[in-house]
């Protein structure tokens, strides 16, 4: 790629995220692979960067880090992205999230803007019929949880 003098913002490739196991596939409990992560965690990020995570949902299940409650004290979208090209809209599976002690269910591609401090969680894919991507964003450099939650 042409480095020029803004190359650095064209990220194709990035570390694994530090957080979760190494080498994912979809023999793991973990039911999405990373594709991009983008973190203050990472060197290569460029400087001031949001955090950014992009996944592939495969499989059924949670990850213990989306296992539970949390909060962040930085402004969140978790967006769920279909990948038929006949209906973009049809997600291609389903997915149960809770959003401030509310149980929400969906099987439409959707954006969820999560205020900072909200709590969120448990992230559960229920059902995986074709592979859908799932991104988190956040108006933070890292990813970090509220103070009195450890992740």
């Amino acid at each position: 790629m042409d480095e020029g003098k803004y190359g650095k913002y064209f990220i194709t490739e990035t570390p694994q995220n530090p957080d979760m196991p190494p080498n994912r596939s979809r023999d793991t409990t973990v039911p999405w692979q990373n594709s991009l992560y983008i973190s203050e965690k990472t060197r290569e990020t460029p400087k001031g960067a949001f955090y950014l995570e992009t996944n592939i949902a495969l499989h059924t299940g949670t990850d213990k880090s989306v296992g539970t409650a949390h909060s962040h004290p930085f402004d969140e979208y978790l967006i769920f992205l279909g990948t038929d090209p006949n209906d973009q809209f049809e997600l291609g599976g389903e997915v149960e999230l809770w959003l401030g002690g509310e149980k929400h269910t969906f099987t439409r591609s959707c954006a969820v803007f999560v205020p900072g401090g909200v709590e969120h969680c448990p992230l559960v894919i229920r059902r995986v019929d074709r592979p859908f991507m799932f991104i988190t964003t956040g108006t933070a450099t890292g990813y970090t949880l509220s103070r009195a939650e450890n992740r």
